[in-house]
């Protein structure tokens, strides 16, 4: 199996601890080998079960209070107070926490250069306004290219590391695992020693395990959520007032070129970016809804193990895998893919609430897919990549046996607006850049179907036409319908 095949892997598995006692803790459960796409949010600290957490609200604010005193200090850039406040607005990712955008992995990028000196110079720009609120660092989020949810895990977990540190050790110590010690020093010149428990996953490096709360933990921080923010400035008749009518057109599209004019908007007046700070504030100030995975994020982690598990693939292993095996294999995956959402209620893992009226996000279901493609490619040593880059974009997955078998997949809900453009578009571009053996296009009927299987089915045959072959087409039923049992 490549590294690409990524078999996730919870820290309570690896250590032997019964999820209910994580749970009863409060303690966020990580997958030791692939980031879960949520992040610790700083406006959620002050809020949190747990003291160490609450503490370290008070730091972030010193901290940041301290670097606003020295970008008042620069008289230019490149003297040495400009150089002490581009260290201390220095962020390098800390591996542990499991959290942010690695994709198959754990790693991150952390604050560059470009971003460090991004930072101090708008930084600058809004304290010398006379905004002398600590999170102005937040509001940055807003506007600033580039700067994204795991920048702001970064700042976080550097800040408030000793407080991050006192955390895992209590937890630790409660849960009774092996820990050890680890000797950080962060790049504004600060060290620390504290013991955590060692991911085992990570063979090339001595890397911690970060454990975090839930409560602090969301799917997108308030200051890169572009919707909640709108939503708070709809309520705040202040604000609307201030708000020109340009930026709020461009307010909803999430382009960077209205970040562009948020920011010019932002800077132009204290007035103006108070207004901004007034949003962060008056944000919901909930964490991530766990025990409804809107997105997806928890469930994918632990129903491909069970499912292969519950429902093994009852075929013979090919002696080698050739170009007919591997489709034949493909097909036999796709068929109990469909087997299980269909007949086994794995259906019911598409919804994020008990009366399955709200389906999960599009990724949720390709996640579903690719934990049970996974612990099936693992016996019969057929490599799955998810989203994997062609150079055109990302396809969904990607089967693969060496270098000329290829087979790619993509997976669309019902419900997607683009579901027939994916069809007519999407593929045609990776088939012509990866020349697959086989493709599929595989929509999965949570409902608002309508006359899109018309048309994808239109287009399929005018493809057969012009090319003499088109990707095969399949719809899984995923609508909700009674049954007695679940898969989990």
């Amino acid at each position: 199996m490549s590294k690409s095949s990524v078999h996730p892997e919870l820290f309570s598995k690896r250590f032997n601890i019964p999820e209910s006692e994580l749970s009863r803790l409060g303690v966020f459960d990580p997958t030791l080998n692939v980031d879960t796409l949520l992040f610790p949010d700083p406006l959620l600290l002050e809020r949190s079960e747990y003291k160490e957490m609450r503490d370290a609200r008070a730091s972030f604010d010193r901290y940041f209070e301290r670097v606003m005193t020295l970008l008042h200090g620069i008289r230019e850039e490149g003297d040495m107070v400009w150089r002490t406040a581009f260290k201390q607005l220095s962020f390098p990712e800390i591996k542990g926490t499991c959290l942010g955008y690695g994709a198959a992995s754990i790693s991150g990028r952390g604050t560059g250069p470009k971003m460090t000196e991004q930072l101090v110079r708008t930084g600058r720009d809004v304290v010398r306004m006379g905004i002398d609120d600590p999170d102005l660092f937040m509001a940055m989020g807003l506007f600033e290219e580039n700067f994204g949810p795991d920048l702001i895990g970064d700042m976080f977990t550097n800040i408030a590391f000793s407080h991050i540190a006192d955390f895992n050790q209590r937890i630790i110590q409660k849960l009774g695992i092996p820990a050890q010690d680890f000797s950080i020093k962060l790049a504004n010149g600060t060290k620390h020693s504290a013991k955590f428990a060692l991911n085992m996953l990570q063979p090339d490096d001595d890397v911690p395990v970060i454990l975090l709360p839930k409560d602090i933990l969301r799917d997108l921080p308030i200051a890169t959520c572009w919707a909640e923010v709108q939503n708070v400035a709809s309520e705040n008749e202040e604000f609307r007032d201030t708000l020109n009518t340009a930026v709020a057109h461009l307010w909803s599209k999430k382009t960077l070129e209205s970040k562009s004019i948020l920011k010019n908007w932002a800077l132009s007046t204290p007035s103006a970016f108070g207004s901004l700070l007034d949003m962060l504030h008056g944000h919901d100030g909930k964490p991530y809804d766990f025990a409804a995975d809107p997105l997806g994020e928890i469930v994918w982690r632990k129903i491909g193990e069970e499912i292969s598990k519950k429902y093994p693939f009852d075929i013979d292993s090919p002696k080698k895998i050739d170009e007919k095996s591997a489709v034949s294999l493909v097909k036999d995956i796709l068929d109990q893919f469909i087997f299980l959402v269909e007949k086994r209620d794995l259906w019911r893992e598409l919804y994020a609430d008990q009366h399955c009226l709200q389906p999960r996000i599009e990724k949720s279901c390709q996640r579903l897919f690719y934990a049970m493609a996974l612990s099936y490619c693992k016996a019969y040593n057929l490599d799955v990549t998810p989203e994997a880059d062609t150079g055109r974009g990302p396809v969904d997955f990607k089967f693969s046996s060496g270098i000329r078998t290829r087979i790619l997949i993509e997976i669309k809900l019902s419900s997607n607006t683009q579901v027939v453009k994916g069809f007519e578009k999407q593929l045609n571009i990776y088939n012509d850049a990866e020349n697959p053996i086989a493709s599929y296009y595989v929509v999965v009927n949570v409902g608002h179907l309508g006359g899109k299987l018309k048309k994808l089915n239109a287009l399929r045959d005018k493809q057969i036409s012009a090319k003499g072959s088109a990707p095969e087409l399949i719809v899984v039923d995923g609508l909700p319908r009674q049954s007695a049992s679940k898969v989990q």
